[in-house]
């Protein structure tokens, strides 16, 4: 082929190339819908839809009535007529299975005064702290090996008491892994817990004064915390959205912040403390008590 033609015969293919690439159409671009947030839904709606776990004397249910009482339904109802909104308690929950709900879209919030801790800030976002609450060692009350040094409980021959998923599992695991565990599935009633001790099942479990309360105030002289010139932890409590919901946790932390400073948080948790001290209190800077 002479050069003249080999040169023309590129040149047509470049012009094709061209033409085919400029007037072809282009594929639609698929743009995801952009998925409602808990937030935009409980504006448009009105309507807080809860997730819960009843876990006396934070959240009860009246198995006549089906009605709702306990510190996390009063400080939520508070918080909703603040807002001028309605509640909904949508679903029972477990604390596996929580996450995954609001992940999910089937709630827009964890509707229960429970733990802020490390572990859970990686699924949810949680309020303000609304109060705090110790975690100790409970014994039977004739028990006294471990009223000097708690390090004892580190050991094989001693055997603790825990629910799977909750806070206690995971202290066991960092200050006592020697200890052998008497591990019981999430859903385990707390009461039954601590009937492992009573029961010589286990020998210690530990807890917090509000999972305990219930217990103590039935079954007096049973068992006892050990006592300690600090407790074994301090985690504060509050409710729960999904990762990424600061919209609505904002709202809320605003709504709390109040209810702390005009003494309301007080006033609900009053009711509730069976066993003195048993909610470490946030200091409201006017209210008096």
């Amino acid at each position: 082929m002479k050069i003249g033609h080999l040169a023309l015969v590129i040149a047509l293919s470049a012009v094709t190339a061209f033409g085919v690439t400029k007037y072809t159409p282009q594929a639609a671009t698929t743009v995801a819908p952009t998925k409602e947030s808990a937030f935009e839904r409980m504006m448009k709606t009105n309507t807080l839809r809860c997730a819960y776990l009843l876990m006396p004397p934070q959240l009860s249910r009246d198995p006549n009535s089906g009605q709702f009482s306990g510190v996390a339904y009063d400080i939520t109802t508070e918080i909703a007529k603040r807002l001028d909104l309605k509640v909904e308690w949508t679903e029972e929950v477990t604390f596996m299975t929580v996450a995954e709900g609001m992940k999910a879209g089937r709630y827009d919030a964890f509707c229960l005064t429970a733990y802020r801790w490390a572990p859970g800030t990686r699924a949810m976002e949680y309020t303000t702290p609304l109060f705090y609450s110790t975690t100790s060692a409970y014994v039977r009350t004739d028990d006294h090996r471990f009223d000097t040094d708690l390090s004892l409980i580190n050991d094989p021959s001693v055997t603790m008491a825990t629910i799977d998923g909750e806070a206690s599992t995971f202290i066991r695991a960092a200050d006592y892994p020697k200890s052998t565990a008497y591990s019981m599935p999430v859903s385990t009633d707390p009461a039954l817990l601590l009937e492992t001790i009573a029961t010589k099942k286990a020998d210690v479990a530990l807890s917090n004064p509000l999972m305990v309360m219930p217990y103590l105030v039935a079954n007096p002289n049973v068992l006892r915390r050990v006592e300690t010139p600090a407790p074994l932890r301090i985690y504060s409590h509050a409710l729960s959205f999904a990762k990424g919901e600061h919209d609505l946790l904002s709202m809320f932390n605003i709504v709390i912040e109040e209810m702390i400073v005009d003494g309301t948080m007080d006033r609900i948790l009053d009711p509730y403390e069976k066993i003195p001290n048993s909610f470490v209190r946030l200091k409201s800077p006017i209210a008096s008590r």
